[in-house]
């Protein structure tokens, strides 16, 4: 039987990366996470998750999968995003202990023997918080902007929801393997199916490697949005409350606008008044019909039970994830 598939015999430490037209990566990456590895003494493996890469992604990994017999890769049918392809990877990772990372090389593999030990100290999860984040200006602003918020929408603890480089024990994955909610943000699933057991440690954070980030500004803003509506009804009491705020002072300037029009105040014009607190009750309507579609169609797209990704194949695997 092909060892890579023999669950009976799991091995001690799995990584999971997922790739994305990171051509110029994965040999380096995979040349500074195999001394790691080796240096833990026990069985480790990689779980490097292909989501539908358009380079020569898919043949460097099919060579690292020939000559590396730790290394398992899944590829997927076309991109379906990093979250889909970090779930795919937990499924498919056999280890004790699971590390995801990302394939840019800006986190150094060298953390690893630190992660792991923050678990045996009995944490659920370990999240590697960025001592320096590297880029534009407005991106390391608006990733602790996003990060603040996420937080505060959650009310969640998390370190650093968007570092990409964390830990998690077994037990933990596997909570989160029965999960099948189709809008995953995956710190925040961590977050929420964990005891509350985390650690954190801090990861020197470098230049990438090779290639350019593939997120955009829309899609942080969307991931983050995500994270919000799936694990959170704030958003909801919010505008309720200020629904409310906004229908008492419409109830002001309506009395003030009535004073005016008998002549019992100065002031600006009765209609004026009225014209104003009309457009703003139906700016709140309008945005508080807005959060509740999301809602809705978060619940739509829960129903239809479409996959979440579909595999294209998968080497170094014979059994079912």
């Amino acid at each position: 039987m092909n060892a890579r598939a023999n669950t009976n015999h799991a091995p001690a430490v799995s990584v999971v990366i997922p790739v994305y037209n990171e051509e110029g990566n994965l040999k380096a990456l995979w040349d500074e996470l195999k001394p790691v590895l080796d240096g833990l003494g026990a069985p480790c493996e990689a779980v490097f998750v292909d989501d539908g890469s358009s380079d020569r992604s898919p043949e460097i990994l099919a060579d690292l999968h020939a000559r590396n017999p730790e290394v398992t890769v899944v590829r997927f049918a076309r991109n379906f995003g990093q979250q889909m392809a970090n779930t795919a990877g937990l499924r498919f990772a056999r280890g004790k202990a699971v590390i995801i990372m990302d394939a840019d090389l800006q986190t150094p593999a060298e953390h690893i023997p630190e992660f792991l030990a923050k678990l045996r100290e009995g944490c659920d999860i370990v999240y590697g918080v960025r001592e320096r984040i590297p880029g534009p200006l407005y991106r390391r602003i608006g990733t602790r902007i996003a990060n603040r918020f996420i937080c505060a929408m959650t009310g969640f603890e998390i370190p650093d929801s968007a570092s990409g480089f964390l830990a998690l024990d077994r037990a933990l994955v596997e909570r989160v393997n029965r999960y099948n909610d189709r809008s995953r943000y995956l710190s925040g699933l961590f977050a929420w199916l964990s005891y509350g057991r985390y650690g954190a440690i801090p990861v020197t954070r470098r230049q990438r490697f090779s290639g350019e980030s593939k997120y955009t500004f829309h899609q942080l803003v969307r991931i983050v949005l995500t994270f919000v509506y799936s694990f959170s009804v704030r958003p909801l009491r919010l505008i309720l409350a200020a629904g409310a705020a906004v229908l008492a002072l419409s109830a002001a300037a309506f009395a003030w606008a009535g004073a005016v029009h008998l002549g019992l105040a100065p002031g600006a014009s009765g209609p004026a008044w009225l014209t104003a607190g009309m457009l703003t009750i139906a700016g709140f309507q309008l945005s508080a019909l807005g959060a509740a579609g999301v809602y809705t169609a978060e619940v739509y797209a829960g129903v239809r039970e479409r996959p979440s990704y579909v595999i294209w194949e998968a080497l170094g695997w014979d059994g079912t994830p």
